[in-house]
């Protein structure tokens, strides 16, 4: 089982003061031009942005799939924090499938205050361009022409806007630049991970305590059934139980006490002295 000091590992040897003021600098100017754009929208004045208002997950899910399935190349920066792994498997599935179809992308996360079993996730997740960084706001750049940024509260809803215009991809330009330097590739992070369980068997761990078949699993971490139910036998043998249900039980018995400590103390993001992101 994972100690404490595996994933504050991934937390608490911060990227350098220096590399996270560049972020914080960076993400200013970035919040300044998105401010006089949601000016704009709320004066109805006329400026170069769409904005969607989230009324559900599902159409947010349309919407945002929508535009960047048209994309030949896709940088974003996600936050985990209250996010599932119900929640982030079909964003993972669409990542997959845009990586297939040949779009080049880039998925910065910023794991801080987010569940370690979306950690383990992504550090699972073989052959996607997944890094680990400090991203204070939330970012996509399609083509290097559009930006996606958290749009003006309308009618007490959040809304998404998506600019054009030299300045406002400038700004997401310099600050996905200053995001980058502090990055290393997910899989990298398999190294701090100590003998017993691998990044993928807690995940699936933490689905069998959740009561999810070996089908289920399959879908949500875009596997193959034949590979789960092998990854569910080297889990029952590392636990030392009989059954996948006991085997859930066990891994969250001795993984809750753990996890909610992190949840409630590791903030900040490390780069384990990796390289940089590629």
């Amino acid at each position: 089982m994972r100690q404490i000091s595996m994933h504050s590992t991934l937390h608490s040897r911060s990227t350098s003061n220096v590399g996270r003021q560049e972020v914080l600098d960076a993400s200013l100017r970035l919040q300044v031009v998105r401010a006089r754009f949601c000016d704009d929208l709320l004066a109805r004045r006329p400026c170069d942005a769409e904005v969607f208002v989230i009324t559900d997950r599902f159409s947010l899910r349309d919407w945002l799939e929508g535009h960047c399935g048209r994309a030949e190349e896709l940088t974003a920066v996600t936050w985990t924090r209250h996010q599932s792994v119900e929640a982030f498997a079909p964003s993972h599935r669409f990542n997959r499938d845009l990586v297939q179809a040949g779009v080049r992308m880039t998925s910065f996360f910023d794991i801080s205050e987010g569940s370690p079993t979306i950690t383990d996730f992504i550090v699972a997740a073989d052959d996607m361009p997944y890094h680990i960084s400090f991203g204070p706001i939330q970012l996509k750049l399609l083509d290097g022409e559009r930006v996606i940024v958290e749009g003006p509260v309308l009618n007490d809803r959040r809304s998404l806007m998506m600019i054009h215009g030299a300045e406002a991809v400038n700004a997401a330009g310099q600050y996905l630049r200053a995001v980058r330097g502090g990055a290393v590739r997910a899989v990298e992070l398999r190294e701090h991970y100590p003998a017993g369980l691998t990044p993928r068997q807690h995940v699936i761990a933490a689905l069998l305590g959740d009561g999810c078949t070996d089908e289920e699993i399959a879908d949500r971490l875009t596997l193959s059934v034949r590979t789960v139910r092998y990854e569910v036998a080297r889990l029952m043998e590392t636990l030392e139980v009989k059954t996948r249900f006991a085997a859930g039980v066990r891994y969250a018995e001795a993984d809750t006490l753990e996890r909610h400590h992190i949840a409630g103390t590791c903030n900040l993001i490390d780069h384990c002295g990796g390289p940089p992101a590629r």
